[in-house]
């Protein structure tokens, strides 16, 4: 390892959170190195073991949080620590939008001479079921039948899904009613784990 580089792969580290990056993930930093911490909020203080170190950064996850953010709530969603959909469901809803309002004035500032203030983040009455764009992967379940769901972080293992809270319920349903199809017309699904189409 390089002698410049802070920390090491597989190993522990306490680290405070300063800021939350682009897709809600918390950020650190280790002797002026930058570490990702998903899951992780400002203010925040935890054990984290670093999982991919690069040249510039790197990638941990929380052991343990050692002082919790006054944001944090238990998300709403059973899925939510493996599914890929959604990113933020441990942070409470005004928090979120304030996230949002500095992810958007850091891009904005970052090339402009001449800075701008970027107003607050217009919230929504009722922040569920809002996504309009739907893609669900399907794919094979170890019994071999027809699964559909959402890709978990990073992986292309497909979490069932169920009751999603930002997808609209129609989606949901739609893809439940096409994988109903596929089992009731025996229709070939591909198996990514075999590279062929099975029943």
């Amino acid at each position: 390892m390089k002698e410049n580089i802070p920390v090491e792969k597989n190993k522990e580290y306490i680290a405070k959170i300063i800021d939350n990056g682009f897709e809600g993930e918390g950020i650190a930093k280790i002797d002026n190195y930058t570490i990702f911490i998903p899951g992780a909020i400002k203010g925040e203080k935890c054990k984290i073991l670093i999982l991919k170190v690069t040249s510039s950064h790197a990638f941990g996850k929380i052991i343990e949080i050692l002082e919790k953010s006054p944001d944090r709530i238990e998300p709403d969603c059973f899925t939510y620590k493996r599914c890929g959909g959604c990113s933020l469901r441990h942070i409470n809803y005004k928090s979120t939008l304030e996230i949002k309002r500095e992810i958007v004035q850091n891009l904005v500032n970052k090339t402009l001479n001449k800075k701008i203030n970027v107003e607050a983040t217009i919230g929504m009455e009722n922040p569920f079921h809002y996504r309009n764009k739907a893609q669900y992967p399907i794919g094979i379940d170890k019994e071999g039948n027809p699964k559909v769901g959402i890709f978990a972080q990073r992986t292309h293992e497909i979490i069932p899904m169920e009751n999603c809270l930002i997808q609209n319920p129609i989606s949901e349903l739609i893809s439940k009613t096409i994988v109903k199809f596929i089992k009731d017309n025996n229709i070939t699904v591909y198996n990514e784990q075999t590279g062929k189409r099975t029943y």
